[in-house]
């Protein structure tokens, strides 16, 4: 049986208590890295490992969970990964076959610092079915076509990471394309509106950050 995972960053947040409560359901495994703790305290989400170096976490946030007997995974300050990426490898660990992972969101994910933000979002080229989410905005990674259904009205961004993409199609969107080829440093991917209750993204080669917005609508109802 899949898994859907939430993991609690140190960044920004602006979530409801009505969206974090349909995101951590009973079905989903939190993890929280160091200061991440401190929000999901705040939501009242309990946690099933904190993982980092324990500099950013809340003295009685701390306190609480050990008194909660949830596993806290100390490192070093020092150390060659980020806390967000420990929690990645630590989630791959326990999923011994990755195709167990339905979806990992994440949470505080962007803001505060954007040495942080950058490097939670290009981690996305490494472990994939990561969701960096917003209350009206979601973040993915994609290197292959994909469909998206009933995100009608909705604005739709492409950040390509490669050096080209090659022969984009867009279907029902406001600005299709045909087979194109764009650049990396080309801005006309960006603030597109998907026009069809389906609408196609094909491509042959290429690396893209995908952003989805609906400023009327939360993404999780």
């Amino acid at each position: 049986m899949k898994k859907k995972y939430v993991i609690f960053l140190n960044g920004e947040y602006k979530y409801s208590q009505e969206f974090m409560d349909k995101l951590v359901s009973e079905n989903a495994v939190c993890f929280c890295a160091d200061g991440g703790a401190n929000s999901a305290f705040k939501y009242g989400k309990m946690p099933e490992v904190i993982i980092g170096d324990l500099d950013s976490i809340e003295k009685k946030v701390l306190e609480y969970y050990k008194n909660k007997n949830i596993l806290i995974k100390k490192f070093p300050k020092d150390k060659d990964f980020t806390d967000f990426e420990l929690i990645l490898k630590e989630i791959n660990k326990i999923s011994e076959n990755k195709n167990f992972i339905e979806k990992i969101f994440v949470v505080g994910g962007l803001g505060k610092r954007i040495d942080m933000t950058l490097s939670n979002l290009f981690i996305m080229e490494k472990y994939k079915n990561i969701v960096f989410l917003q209350e009206n905005e979601e973040i993915f990674y994609a290197e292959k076509s994909f469909v998206l259904k009933n995100k009608k009205e909705y604005e739709f961004s492409i950040i390509p990471i490669s050096e080209k993409v090659e022969k984009l199609t867009l279907k029902g969107f406001k600005f299709e394309t045909d087979k194109i080829d764009v650049k990396r440093e080309s801005s006309r991917l960006v603030s597109n509106v998907i026009v069809e209750n389906e609408a196609s993204v094909e491509f042959e080669n290429g690396k893209l950050i995908i952003i989805l917005k609906n400023n009327n609508k939360n993404l999780l109802y």
